[in-house]
């Protein structure tokens, strides 16, 4: 008798744990290529648009982790830049300040670079608090890669 409740006990455990879903596993050799990845990210060439009278790009279509890269503003001419900073949207990495240099009347310049994560696709946005009596319509969001 009791070695048929410890066999069925066996079978029970097997049977609860065959029911559960799998632990997925996905290696390097499956992930995309960098060749296949289409960046969502605005160049000058084609700059996002954040309003009428608002417009932002980054130095680089591909944004890598952990690399320097520069993000270009440009707006009404009395806006002033100050206290921005970068924020993860995809996974919260705390703050990272941006410190934007005034490079043409409306043109602002600043380089930062942003931190690695564990997803391949990382999405950030930008936060400028002097844009709040002018608050843009869209958010400025790039991503970057690992």
């Amino acid at each position: 008798m009791r070695y048929f409740s410890t066999f069925a006990l066996i079978i029970l455990i097997y049977l609860l744990t065959s029911c559960s879903e799998l632990y997925i596993s996905i290696h390097e050799g499956s992930e995309k290529s960098e060749s296949s990845i289409k960046t969502k990210n605005c160049v000058k060439s084609a700059p996002c648009q954040v309003n009428s009278t608002t417009q932002f790009w980054l130095s680089s279509k591909l944004i890598r982790a952990e690399e320097p890269f520069v993000i270009f503003v440009k707006t009404q001419p009395e806006i002033k830049l100050s206290s921005a900073y970068i924020e993860g949207v995809s996974m919260y990495m705390g703050k990272i300040p941006i410190v934007f240099n005034k490079v043409d009347s409306g043109l602002w310049r600043a380089e930062v670079m942003v931190g690695a994560c564990n997803l391949a696709e990382m999405q950030w946005q930008v936060l400028v608090p002097s844009f709040k009596g002018s608050t843009p319509s869209n958010p400025l969001y790039f991503f970057s890669y690992r």
